[in-house]
């Protein structure tokens, strides 16, 4: 190379700034020319899923995820009430045991996974309560109790996994998991009921 002209075009992709040094990204030549091409068709694409000109694509994407994360607070929020209103109804027709316990066990479709948890730490706000929930779609677990209850609920999800397959793990009164097979997710809640009756809950670890 002769001189620094036979460059050509230089197209400077990044700078980043690393303790006291900048880290300077760029190519230069055809590869530059190839690469501002290749950008622009990208931009172009997004704006057009944005219905914006290229122009002003950042601009929507910004009030694209603005308006997303304002819509998943109203969702946690809606989330949160219908887990209260579910829990108030659940707990009044739920039946107790002779140790004054109530127990609600269900197996629930059609709300996301996430619900699960939600529904079990409103049930097990109240004293002598425990909750055991499957989700039929997915096969997600969550089994929690209020402290009163005195189970083991980290201890009864592992027996049940080991029983059916799965993996999980939790506390003493909140564990969650997933089974290998979620077509099994009512007879892991017969299995946790049966575990319980006969008062064999193990105190162990989470499973792996």
């Amino acid at each position: 190379m002769k001189s620094t002209g036979q460059i050509g075009m230089l197209l400077v992709r990044r700078c980043t700034k690393i303790r006291q040094d900048w880290r300077v990204e760029f190519v230069c030549g055809q590869r530059a020319e190839q690469a501002a091409r290749a950008d622009f068709q990208l931009l172009r694409r997004v704006a057009e899923r944005l219905n914006s000109a290229p122009a002003d694509a950042v601009s929507m994407a910004d009030r694209v995820l603005t308006e997303r994360d304002t819509q998943r607070k109203s969702q946690q929020l809606l989330t949160q009430r219908l887990a209260e209103a579910e829990a108030s109804v659940a707990l009044q027709i739920a039946p107790s045991d002779s140790s004054g316990t109530r127990l609600i066990f269900r197996v629930i479709q059609g709300v996301e996974p996430e619900y699960l948890a939600s529904f079990a730490t409103q049930l097990a706000r109240t004293e002598k309560s425990m909750a055991l929930l499957a989700h039929q779609d997915s096969g997600h677990l969550v089994f929690a109790q209020h402290p009163t209850a005195e189970k083991d609920m980290n201890g009864l999800l592992r027996q049940v996994l080991e029983k059916l397959g799965g993996k999980g793990g939790g506390t003493r009164d909140f564990a969650r998991g997933r089974l290998n097979d979620a077509a099994q997710s009512a007879d892991a809640l017969d299995a946790a009921q049966a575990i319980l009756r006969s008062n064999s809950v193990k105190a162990e670890g989470s499973v792996a």
